[in-house]
C-alpha cells in the first residue's frame, strides 16, 4: 500500500538540498554479562578518526549501555537535516529474534532460557534505528554493521535466543546501502590467529583504506571489500563473505575523485557526473512522490538541463499524472469491484527472484514455478546451487542483482541431484487470512503522518485484492501475497506504484511493513 508522502520538492528550500555528512560510530567491548569483546571499540574509534578526516561529523559512542546508545543516538538524529548523508557504524555483539536484527548495549543481561521478549526490549533494533534516521529526511542513508559474532545468548541446556550466529537478511528503506560484516549464519572474524596482532578487525582493517581513495564509488568499495574478506578469512579455512543491501538512490563516494583543471577555452557545458547523479536521485524522489506539483519542482529545478534525459522522463511522467487526476478510479460496491483496466509492471526485486527462479531451474537445482516469491522451495534450491557449484556467495545473496548474474553466467546442470519439495506440513490450528478490513497509520520522512482503511478479499491461493483510501484523499487499489506471516505487496495509484513488504503478526490482527516511499506502517484488523 501507498503509505506515503515524504516532502514535497517545493516545500524545500534551496539551502536544505545541499547535503552534510554526518556519522554516528558505536562500538562496545566491555559487556558486563555476555562474553567480552576484543576490538570492536578499536574499530570504531579507527572508523570515527577516518571519517573525521573525510570531513564527517561525527557522534562516536564506546561502550554504551541502553540509555547511552539511545542519547547518541538521538544526539545523531537531531543533527540531521533533509537533504543530508547519514553514515552509522555498529560493532558490537547483535542478535536476530523473530527475523528482527537487534544490537546488543553493554548492560544487556543473558535472560533465561527463551526470554526473546525481554531481549527486545533491552536492545536496539537496526530497523528502528534505519527508521529514525530516514525520518530525519536525509537522503543518503549508509550503514555499516559488524555484529556477526556468535550468538551471546546460546545455551547448551534449554532453548536458545535468537539465531546460532550473525544477523539475519533486512529489507533496506529506500535510499539506503547496508553492510553487514558476514553472511547470514556466517561469523566475523576477530582476527585471524592467535599470532594476528592487528588492532582491528579483519572486516575493518580492509574496509578503513578503501574509505579514503579517490574516486572509489560505493558499490565497487563493496564489491572489492568482500572479495579481500574472504579471502582473508579462507587462509585460515573459514568462511566470511559480507553481505549488503542496497536501497541507494544514484551514486555515492567517501572519497570524491579530484577534480581535474580544466582551462576555460576547453570547459564543456554538460553537467558533471556527480550532478547528474544528484538529478537522477530528485528525479526519483519526485517520482516517489509521485504528485504533479514534486514534478513541477523538479522541472523548475532543473529547467537549464531540459535537454537531460532525465528531464524528458519528467515531463513525461508529469503529462502522465496530470492525464490520470481526470480519469476514472476503480470503485468498490457491496457486490462488485471494478479493476483499474491496466496495472502498472510489478518491483524490480520481484522481478529478479522470478528471474532467479528460471536461472535455478535451468540448472537443475528444481525452485519450482517463478512466482518472485522466496519460498521455502526456492530457499531450497538455492542451497543445492551454494552446495554443488563451490560459488562464493552466502544463503543471504538469493534475490540479489549479483547472485542473479552468477546464476545466468552458468550453464547446462550445476545440482547434482533436483531438490525435492518437502511433504506438505500438518495444517496448523489456526490459519493466517488477510480478508477483512484493516485500518493503518503510516510515519514518514520529517514525520509526515498518514492514516487511511484497506479491505482485502481473497483472490485464490495466497494472493489478496483490495481498495485503499488514506488521510490525503487518495485511492488505489492493491495486490498483496500471504507467505506464512510474510506480506509482500503492490499498490497501484493513478501514475505511480508503490511497493512493500510487511510481517503479520502471529494472531493475524496486525502487521507491520515499510513502502518504497521509506515510510512506516502499522495496521490492525477492524472487520
Amino acid at each position: 500500500m501507498r503509505f506515503v508522502l515524504i516532502l514535497l520538492f517545493s516545500l524545500l528550500p534551496s539551502s536544505l538540498l545541499a547535503a552534510n555528512r554526518l556519522a554516528l560510530v558505536i562500538g562496545n567491548d566491555d559487556y558486563a554479562d555476555v562474553p567480552v569483546l576484543e576490538k570492536a571499540g578499536a574499530d570504531a574509534r579507527a572508523v570515527g578518526e577516518k571519517l573525521r578526516e573525510l570531513g564527517f561529523d561525527t557522534v562516536e559512542a564506546i561502550d554504551q549501555d541502553r540509555r547511552g546508545m539511545n542519547q547518541r543516538i538521538s544526539e545523531f538524529t537531531s543533527k540531521l537535516q533533509p537533504g543530508d548523508t547519514a553514515f552509522v557504524f555498529y560493532a558490537g555483539h547483535g542478535v536476530e529474534i523473530d527475523g528482527e536484527n537487534y544490537l546488543l548495549p553493554t548492560d544487556i543481561v543473558a535472560p533465561s532460557s527463551g526470554e526473546s521478549d525481554f531481549v527486545k526490549s533491552e536492545s536496539i533494533a537496526l530497523s528502528d534505528l534505519l527508521d529514525r534516521v530516514r525520518q530525519t529526511g536525509a537522503r543518503t542513508a549508509i550503514a555499516i554493521i559488524d555484529a556477526c559474532r556468535d550468538n551471546p545468548f546460546e545455551t547448551v541446556q534449554g532453548r536458545s535466543i535468537g539465531g546460532t550466529r550473525g544477523l539475519g537478511r533486512i529489507t533496506a528503506p529506500q535510499g539506503t546501502f547496508v553492510i553487514f560484516s558476514a553472511g547470514a549464519g556466517q561469523m566475523a572474524l576477530d582476527r585471524l590467529h592467535d599470532g594476528d596482532e592487528a588492532q582491528n578487525s579483519v572486516f575493518t582493517r580492509a574496509l578503513l583504506p578503501r574509505l579514503s581513495k579517490p574516486g572509489l564509488e560505493l558499490r565497487a568499495l563493496v564489491s572489492d571489500l568482500r572479495l579481500e574478506v574472504r579471502d582473508l578469512a579462507s587462509t585460515v579455512q573459514h568462511r566470511q563473505v559480507p553481505a549488503y543491501y542496497d536501497e541507494l538512490l544514484g551514486k555515492f563516494y567517501f572519497t570524491p575523485a579530484a577534480a581535474a583543471a580544466t582551462p576555460v577555452a576547453e570547459a564543456l557545458p554538460s553537467a558533471s557526473p556527480e550532478a547528474s547523479d544528484d538529478m537522477r536521485a530528485d528525479l526519483a524522489l519526485a517520482r516517489s512522490v509521485g504528485t504533479v506539483t514534486a514534478l513541477d519542482s523538479f522541472l523548475e529545478r532543473y529547467e537549464d538541463r531540459s535537454e537531460d534525459y532525465s528531464y524528458t522522463v519528467a515531463l513525461q511522467l508529469r503529462q502522465s499524472l496530470a492525464q490520470a487526476d481526470t480519469a476514472p478510479v476503480s470503485r468498490q460496491t457491496e457486490t462488485e469491484t471494478v479493476e483499474v483496466a491496466a496495472a502498472p509492471v510489478v518491483a524490480d526485486q520481484r522481478n529478479v527472484m522470478r528471474d532467479t527462479q528460471v536461472a535455478l531451474n535451468a540448472l537443475g537445482c528444481s525452485a519450482g514455478g517463478a512466482d518472485g516469491v522466496a519460498g521455502p522451495r526456492t530457499k531450497r534450491a538455492f542451497s543445492a546451487y551454494l552446495r554443488d557449484s563451490g560459488s562464493n556467495l552466502g544463503s543471504d545473496d538469493l534475490g540479489t542483482t549479483h547472485a542473479l548474474e552468477e546464476l545466468q553466467g552458468h550453464s547446462g546442470t550445476i545440482c547434482k541431484v533436483a531438490v525435492a519439495p518437502k511433504a506438505a506440513p500438518a495444517p496448523k490450528t489456526t490459519t493466517l487470512s488477510m480478508a477483512g478490513t484493516w485500518n493503518f497509520k503510516a510515519t514518514c520522512a520529517l514525520v509526515v503522518k498518514v492514516t487511511g482503511q484497506v479491505r482485502y478479499t481473497r483472490a485464490g491461493g495466497n494472493k489478496y485484492n483490495g481498495n485503499l483510501t488514506d488521510s490525503l484523499g487518495q485511492k488505489a487499489n492493491t495486490v498483496i501475497f500471504l507467505n506464512e506471516n510474510q506480506l509482500s505487496g503492490t499498490d497501484y495509484f493513478p501514475g505511480i506504484t508503490v511497493t512493500w513488504r510487511g510481517r503479520l503478526a502471529p494472531d493475524g490482527n496486525s502487521f507491520t511493513a515499510n513502502g518504497s516511499t521509506g515510510c512506516a506502517v502499522y495496521a490492525w484488523r477492524v472487520g
